[in-house]
């Protein structure tokens, strides 16, 4: 197995004056399609001695990447010795803040005793070359929450794998998502976890622009990996056996499937295996933008607020500013047809409808407004519905139900 990182290491000293200036060049390449949230290490100790007497890295340094793709790069690091004279060890490692690995490189050299005393008061110095540092700068991530790719390849697979997944050993299985949509997330969390097989799900096929859209950012994806595959079928019919997936997905999908999603969860519930996970955020209708008509105006709640002929000529004649859509061209008619299908759910009834199958909640949380304006036309609506923006659920299938239908659950 090829490693996915290379590092090289430039100017190791032999001798060193006490009070001289240790400068290093570190070159980092990243073999992988992209390695996420890495992280370079230095320490200094005395030879044979395991306490680190200098210990520095590059978030230390102000430097942070989410993820950096396939290429070389270059960092500067400088330090003043401060040390007395001695044989020392300089070990060079690069991880993450999850993993510190051992040493990549070790290296032994001396310090000689200097004319006059150093101050200890001597803060480590990282910089990158001003190559890397323009090739750093395109990356999408340097926009934060304001570039679409971002918010799907980081923000949401981080949500997804680091916070209500919590990096479960399940992930290492066969992950199912339904509803993938433009796959970007699946992708990140793919390459984040080397899964034994991602299925994602949708009726639409953009994940076949995959590869132009991961390119278009940074990311130099020439085919899909092998072991993520795509299947264009509605998820309320899952091609797959009973307890076929170690954990299934859903993001934003469920309030898109026509007609209602009970068959979609029932699916999910018998292709999950026991003690499988399932994590699912709803769209909410009632939420400030619960229209998924955002693009058209920023009006909180104005799918509740206005005649819905209003609403239509807004949507057939206005010009969408592209949000959250990877850059895919949807013509209004279809924003309107989408607006249309939505299943208009609540949260206390969606939980409710998940305790039903005899799931264990992991984890859960609400993000909510802290004020909710209202107009005449929104009192009859609970301050709950209106409120709560969005609904993450961590559920568990009980190992010991198998895959019975939820017909033959026992309900709560």
């Amino acid at each position: 197995m090829i490693p996915p990182v290379s590092l090289t290491v430039g100017g190791l000293p032999h001798t060193c004056i006490q009070g001289e200036t240790l400068s290093l060049t570190l070159r980092f390449s990243v073999t992988n399609l992209c390695v996420f949230d890495p992280v370079l290490r230095i320490f200094i100790r005395r030879r044979g001695e395991t306490a680190h007497l200098l210990s520095a890295d590059t978030h230390q340094g102000g430097l942070f990447f989410p993820w950096l793709p396939r290429g070389d790069y270059s960092f500067n690091y400088s330090h003043r010795l401060p040390f007395p004279e001695g044989d020392y060890e300089l070990g060079i490692a690069w991880g993450s803040p999850r993993e510190i690995r051992d040493p990549d490189i070790v290296h032994t050299f001396c310090i000689l005793a200097g004319a006059s005393e150093v101050s200890a008061e001597n803060p480590s110095h990282w910089k990158m070359s001003e190559e890397t540092r323009l090739r750093v700068e395109k990356l999408s991530w340097q926009a934060g929450m304001k570039n679409w790719f971002h918010r799907h390849f980081c923000h949401a697979a981080c949500v997804i794998g680091e916070t209500f997944l919590a990096h479960s050993p399940l992930l290492k299985g066969r992950i199912l998502d339904i509803g993938g949509g433009d796959g970007v997330t699946d992708l990140s969390l793919f390459l984040r976890y080397r899964p034994q097989q991602l299925v994602v799900m949708d009726i639409v096929d953009y994940i076949a622009e995959l590869p132009r859209v991961a390119t278009e950012n940074g990311l130099p994806l020439e085919r899909l990996p092998d072991n993520f595959v795509f299947v264009r079928q509605s998820c309320e019919s899952v091609p797959y056996p009973d307890a076929s997936f170690d954990v299934v997905l859903s993001w934003g999908s469920v309030e898109h499937i026509v007609g209602g999603y009970k068959k979609a969860l029932d699916e999910v519930w018998r292709v999950l295996k026991p003690g499988g996970l399932f994590f699912v955020n709803p769209g909410l209708y009632y939420s400030s933008y619960g229209s998924h008509l955002g693009e058209f105006s920023d009006e909180p709640h104005l799918h509740l607020k206005i005649p819905e002929e209003e609403l239509r000529a807004l949507v057939m004649s206005g010009r969408p500013r592209l949000m959250d859509r990877a850059g895919f061209d949807v013509s209004n008619a279809e924003y309107w047809r989408f607006y249309k299908e939505l299943n208009r759910i609540k949260v206390a009834e969606f939980e409710a409808e998940l305790k039903a199958y005899g799931y264990t909640i992991i984890r859960a949380a609400l993000r909510v407004n802290d004020v909710v304006e209202y107009s005449p036309e929104l009192q009859h609506y609970s301050v709950l519905d209106l409120a709560i923006e969005d609904a993450f659920f961590t559920l568990q299938k009980p190992a010991g139900l198998g895959s019975l239908p939820a017909s033959c659950l026992p309900r709560h």
